[in-house]
């Protein structure tokens, strides 16, 4: 194998695939990237056997073949390089590369030991707007779980089979869900698991001058397409859980509030709430919304109130500050409504927009008495 690429090339392309090399593993042939030339180009690809990425860049090809090598220490080298154009030539395993007065050696390991990657059927791939599939990730993937121990809520729901696409995540102490009209996979597939971290590398790669983002749905994994990039995933086996059944029906209570006063004013009472629990006292009354946090480790208390739209009876609910801070984060409008019932119960967070394709839930703290 010889070929011959700009650095800055090559330095974009290991920095789109090394997000699949592990940190450690008991296989040694997964800390390398793969590099594979042909015609008129250079692919590279890694994978922990979870995901893997490719990316193919152009590049002068004088030698068709492959080499693995090791990924990390490939890539600190190109990195500390000059932007220049470097010749690479892999010989018996081993690779040189030369640039200007520069000569450095690396020692691989045979291609055909890395593992081998789904591959991509063109026939069967659908083509989704980027905007839309990177909307919806960035509104869920904050509510996915990171416990093991329910691999389900690891990942986040994809529905695809209505005439509404949904994607879904949730940890259990807080949920997203967002919808978008469906017109390209409506009744061809089901409900999927997919790891965050997959859908994240997606939104990462899938840049604003992308505007379609290629699916496969195969039975064990998903592969993405955008732009020079591919990505392919293993899905969680299921089932997820019904998360209808804990979106409350019946929350007649409205509390109408600006978004960035509430935002602000939970950030500085969060500072004295309980360094475990992070509970934000909400007391609502008639057009008043007191914030309030105790952190009887610091001998600590802080009370704020700020103006809000209620109209019903006083309630007190406790919520973890993080996960209403989280939420407040992704909605974009000036004023936010929680929809409630009781302070046991789960509270609804919506922009005011009546046919909002975006819903959170967060469910609250007990109180201390």
């Amino acid at each position: 194998m010889k070929f011959s690429v700009t650095t800055d090339k090559l330095q974009s392309a290991l920095t789109a695939v090394m997000s699949a090399v592990p940190a450690k593993s008991a296989l040694p042939i997964l800390g390398n990237v793969l590099l594979e030339t042909e015609g008129k180009s250079l692919k590279l690809s890694t994978t922990d056997l979870e995901i893997s990425i490719t990316t193919t860049i152009e590049a002068k090809v004088t030698k068709k073949g492959s080499v693995a090598i090791p990924a990390k220490k490939f890539q600190e080298i190109i990195d500390a390089l000059p932007q220049t154009d470097i010749e690479i030539e892999a010989i018996s395993n081993r690779i040189e590369m030369r640039f200007g007065t520069g000569d450095y050696k690396i020692a691989g390991m045979p291609a055909d030991e890395f593992p081998r990657l789904p591959e991509l059927n063109p026939a069967k791939e659908i083509k989704i707007p980027a905007d839309v599939l990177r909307r919806m990730i960035h509104k869920t993937a904050f509510s996915a779980s990171n416990d093991e121990t329910r691999p389900a809520l690891n990942g986040i729901l994809w529905q695809t089979s209505g005439e509404k696409m949904r994607m879904v995540a949730t940890d259990g102490h807080r949920l997203a869900k967002i919808e978008a009209d469906n017109t390209k996979l409506q009744g061809l597939y089901g409900d999927m698991i997919v790891p965050p971290r997959a859908l994240n590398l997606v939104n990462r790669l899938a840049v604003d001058d992308i505007t379609e983002v290629g699916v496969t749905f195969n039975e064990n994994n998903l592969i993405f397409t955008c732009g020079g990039n591919t990505i392919s995933t293993r899905v969680i086996e299921g089932p997820y859980p019904n998360y209808e059944q804990v979106i409350p029906k019946y929350n007649n209570k409205s509390l109408i509030v600006a978004k960035s006063l509430l935002a602000d004013t939970v950030r500085r009472v969060a500072i004295l709430s309980n360094a475990l629990t992070h509970q934000v006292k909400f007391s609502i009354s008639k057009n008043t919304l007191q914030l309030s946090a105790t952190n009887v480790d610091f001998g600590g208390e802080a009370v704020e109130k700020l103006p809000c739209q209620y109209d019903g009876e006083d309630i007190e609910i406790g919520y973890n500050a993080a996960y209403v801070l989280d939420i407040l984060k992704q909605l974009e409008c000036d004023e936010v409504r929680f929809s409630l019932s009781t302070a046991v119960s789960a509270a609804i967070i919506t922009t005011m927009e009546p046919t909002s394709d975006y819903l959170c839930l967060v469910m609250p703290l007990r109180l201390a008495d």
